[in-house]
Formats: structure tokens, C-alpha cells, sequence
């Protein structure tokens, strides 16, 4: 999934104000947290699957696609 396709993704979902996601990963600011680890993905200068804001961003995806 491109950074594109995460973007157009988070922009039509219906996101909740917070959400856990893990044990570990409980979002409490879901607009900063998009905003933070977006501008994280388009920083990165390695491959994308590599970047850990690429995995929190799918992992939140999934989350939102299981409720």
C-alpha cells in the first residue's frame, strides 16, 4: 500500500476519537497521530515496509476494518 492509497484510506474512513489497537497501542489523538506518522512516512527515504510509522498506520487500518 502506497502513502497515497493510506492517505485517500484514512481520509473517507470513519475514525473514532481514540482507539486500542494492541495491548501496547492504544491512539488517544487520532489526528495527530495521522498527522505525525504520515509526515513520518513521507520523511522516509528507505523502503516503506521498513518504516515503523508505515506499521502503526496498517496496524490502525486493520483495526478500523475488524470493528
Amino acid at each position: 500500500m502506497t502513502i497515497e492509497e493510506l492517505k485517500e484510506y484514512f481520509d473517507s474512513a470513519s475514525l473514532p476519537d481514540e482507539i486500542q489497537i494492541t495491548v501496547y497501542m492504544h491512539i488517544f489523538n487520532m489526528p495527530k497521530f495521522l498527522q505525525a506518522n504520515i509526515a513520518a512516512l513521507e520523511r522516509w527515504n528507505k523502503e516503506l515496509e521498513k518504516c515503523p510509522s508505515y506499521h502503526h498506520l496498517i496496524n490502525l487500518k486493520k483495526a478500523l476494518e475488524s470493528q
